[in-house]
């Protein structure tokens, strides 16, 4: 618990801002479901369950939270997180692949060696396996199964120096380039996750803590991102329950915990509309 505490308040600074006032990256993950909760996916869900040296998928309906299927993997697995607001992600989008994770710690360090099993939904059987040398977590899948995107840590020492990496699955290599806004030379990263959203093959993220909040947008297809930062100098009290939407007009929207717009963001040009001062 307390080295749980500290990280949080290592990790409360926001991403690394330069001469160029340019944020840049992904933040660290926000764990693992391991539990009830688990993942959602059209009739069923998917959960990760502890059962002693072993972790048990199961897939229930959603109607009558029946198991339908389950099966049991050795060592101790869960479904990704990707922000703090809950959301799980780890299912391919033709849903026939759902990837499981181990904690991004091994005891009290960080892993040197970081491993996910991939799963397929039909058969329920692990169909891959993915092991890279350091300390990595999940961040997202492009659309198409071609990537995996992983933040890779950095430092033991300093577990809120982060990169975004990218993993070809079909060749199945780790490549060498660091996906980072190409307008910043600064490659690596501080934040923390709060809101998720998907609209086609760009992951967009907002990241906030007591500095600049700002939003990563991940193209998954082209293995490219861009960071958008937001007008405020810090991040507002209540910026963990801030939202990501998509407006009728196509905008990203920043919205507060009543619902009210905060930032209205072009998806094109990555331009800010329309921000308030006060949030």
């Amino acid at each position: 618990m307390r080295r749980r505490i500290l990280l949080m308040l290592v990790l409360a600074s926001a991403c690394a801002v330069w001469s160029t006032a340019i944020a840049s990256g992904a933040g660290p993950s926000p764990g693992l479901s391991e539990g009830r909760h688990g993942l959602t996916s059209g009739t069923v869900r998917y959960v990760a369950l502890p059962a002693g040296t072993t972790t048990e998928l199961q897939v229930i309906g959603r109607q009558d939270n029946r198991v339908l299927r389950h099966m049991r993997i050795k060592g101790t697995w869960g479904i990704p997180l990707v922000a703090y607001d809950g959301t799980a992600e780890g299912l391919f989008a033709n849903g026939r692949t759902l990837l499981l994770a181990q904690s991004l710690y091994n005891g009290q360090t960080l892993r040197s060696t970081t491993k996910f099993a991939l799963v397929d939904t039909r058969k329920l059987k692990v169909s891959g396996r993915i092991q890279l040398k350091g300390a990595f977590t999940f961040d997202a899948i492009s659309r198409d199964g071609r990537y995996l995107y992983l933040i890779e840590y950095m430092s033991p020492e300093d577990p809120s120096s982060y990169r975004v990496r990218a993993y070809d699955l079909r060749g199945a290599r780790l490549l060498a380039k660091i996906v980072s806004d190409k307008h910043s030379w600064a490659t690596d990263m501080r934040g923390l996750p709060i809101s998720r959203l998907w609209k086609k093959s760009w992951s967009y993220t907002l990241y906030g803590a007591n500095a600049r909040p700002f939003i990563h947008a991940l193209d998954t297809r082209n293995v490219a991102a861009v960071c958008i930062n937001l007008p405020w100098k810090t991040s507002p009290d209540r910026v963990f329950d801030y939202r990501l939407r998509i407006d009728g007009d196509g905008h990203l929207v920043v919205r507060g915990p009543n619902g009210r717009a905060l930032a209205l963001i072009d998806r094109q040009t990555f331009k800010i509309i329309s921000a308030v001062k006060k949030p």
